[in-house]
């Protein structure tokens, strides 16, 4: 099975990580903290992000990248503050992950099979999946180092680059950093760069990007067809 970004994560997705206590200050470049101011305000009234999404994953081993694959990618956040989120491939092939409250769902039309996980206490951890898509500052500070790594850009736009790495030990043994090419223009998101400890790397980039627009909450579920073998965990 070919791993996109919600995948590398699902296995720290579906670790109960404690939630720990408020870290103690590090030193941050004004550089850092600018971003991260603006990164804050754009969390204030976030309610959605939705994008084409363009992703490769790169074997240390090998020294080069996989197919290209494309797809879309919605993150949502609920009234009552619960996060969903859509990763849909949509070629080559076409592979779905959709989360909502309690439940993962994993679908390959393909192979006419389904992952469902039950979330229970760790459902706000798809959190992860989405890391810089409103989150507020002081949060991502909780949750990882935190550190900038220089201007570069995205499609010919202008970006801020911040590398975030997981405080927890657990979440550190799947994924060792993450970084994230801001666009200066919006504060969000415009490439994630999923490290492993491997050395192998997801990269993806996304595109067409449409902030806070009215998603329906039937995008982030899935009704299966019949015939479609289920496997719960």
């Amino acid at each position: 099975m070919r791993f996109s970004k919600a995948l590398v994560f699902l296995g720290v997705f579906l670790m109960a990580l404690p939630a720990g206590s408020t870290p103690a200050p590090e030193a941050e470049s004004a550089e850092l903290q600018q971003i991260l101011a603006r990164v804050d305000e754009v969390s204030r009234t976030f309610r959605s992000f939705s994008a084409q999404l363009s992703q490769k994953k790169y074997t240390a081993v090998l020294e080069e990248f996989d197919t290209p694959e494309t797809g879309q990618f919605h993150y949502a956040v609920a009234a009552d503050g619960a996060v969903m989120m859509r990763h849909e491939i949509e070629a080559p092939g076409r592979r779905i992950l959709t989360i909502k409250g309690d439940s993962a769902v994993l679908y390959q039309p393909v192979v006419r099979q389904a992952q469902v996980y039950a979330l229970g206490k760790r459902k706000n951890l798809v959190e992860y999946l989405g890391t810089g898509l409103g989150q507020s500052a002081e949060k991502l500070r909780a949750r990882f180092h935190i550190a900038w790594k220089g201007n570069g850009s995205v499609n010919g736009q202008p970006c801020a680059m911040l590398e975030f790495k997981p405080r927890d030990p657990k979440a550190a043994a799947s994924v060792s950093s993450i970084t994230i090419w801001f666009r200066k223009s919006t504060a969000t998101p415009a490439q994630y760069r999923i490290q492993e400890p491997s050395g192998d790397y997801l990269l993806e980039t996304f595109s067409g990007e449409k902030l806070n627009s009215r998603l329906p909450d039937g995008l982030f579920e899935q009704k299966l067809p019949k015939g479609v073998e289920v496997l719960k965990f």
